[in-house]
C-alpha cells in the first residue's frame, strides 16, 4: 500500500483506505474490526459508529467520520453548527475518543449560504479545539449542487467522490487548483492509481 501527500494536509497517507460496513457474521466484527486497525490507515466508521466504537477504544488508529446530513433542515446558522456539533460529539463518544482525523461534509442536497456557513464554523471551532485535524467535502449531490457549495468556501483539505466520479470533472479541476486531495470510493473492481481510493469492507 503506497503512501503519498494528500493535497494541502502536507501529510503521507496510504493510498488504500477502508470503510468498515457490519460484516454478515456479527461475531467476526470484533476480528474485522481489530484487522482494519492494525493494517495502518485511514479506517471511516461512518456507517455505524456505536456498533464499531466499542471495539476501538483507546486506539490511535487513523479514523474518519462523515455526516452533515441534517443540515439541510436547519432554520438558522446556529442550527447548523448545532446539528455538526451534535453529530460529532455523538461519534467521539461512541468510538471512545477525543479526535478524528479526518471529517468529511456531506454536501447530498443544495443548501442555504447559512447552513452552509454555520457547519464550517462548528467544523473549524472542532479543528481549533483539537476533535478534527483535517475537514474534508463529500461530494453526495449532482456536481454542480457541490461545486456551489465549494467555490466560495476554502476550507477543506480533502474531497470524497462517488465510485463513478466521471462526470465530476468540474470538482477535479478545483480540487487541483486549491492543492485538495481527492479520495475515490472504490467500485468492485477499485484500481489503485493513480488516486486514494476508499474501499468497503466487511470481511
Amino acid at each position: 500500500m503506497g503512501q503519498g501527500v494528500l493535497g494541502r494536509t502536507n501529510r503521507a497517507f496510504p493510498s488504500v483506505w477502508l470503510s468498515l460496513a457490519a460484516p454478515a457474521s456479527p461475531p467476526e466484527l470484533p476480528r474485522l474490526i481489530s484487522a482494519a486497525l492494525t493494517v495502518g490507515t485511514v479506517v471511516d466508521v461512518s456507517a455505524h459508529p456505536g456498533l464499531f466504537g466499542g471495539f476501538m477504544r483507546g486506539s490511535d488508529a487513523l479514523l474518519m467520520g462523515a455526516g452533515g446530513n441534517e443540515i439541510g433542515d436547519a432554520a438558522d446558522e446556529d442550527s447548523a453548527a448545532n446539528l455538526i456539533h451534535a453529530h460529532l460529539i455523538e461519534t467521539l463518544s461512541a468510538i471512545g475518543r477525543e479526535w478524528l482525523d479526518f471529517y468529511f461534509l456531506r454536501i447530498r442536497r443544495p443548501l442555504e449560504e447559512f447552513q452552509l456557513t454555520g457547519a464550517l464554523k462548528a467544523l473549524e471551532w472542532a479543528r481549533d479545539e483539537g476533535h478534527v485535524k483535517f475537514v474534508g467535502l463529500s461530494a453526495e449531490a449532482e456536481p454542480l449542487v457541490v461545486l456551489r457549495a465549494w467555490q466560495f468556501h476554502d476550507a477543506f483539505e480533502a474531497l470524497l467522490l462517488p465510485k463513478n466520479g466521471s462526470s465530476f470533472s468540474g470538482l477535479r479541476t478545483l480540487a487541483a487548483e486549491r492543492r485538495v486531495g481527492i479520495i475515490t470510493r472504490a467500485g468492485p473492481r477499485p484500481s489503485f492509481e493513480p488516486e486514494t481510493v476508499l474501499c468497503t469492507v466487511r470481511s
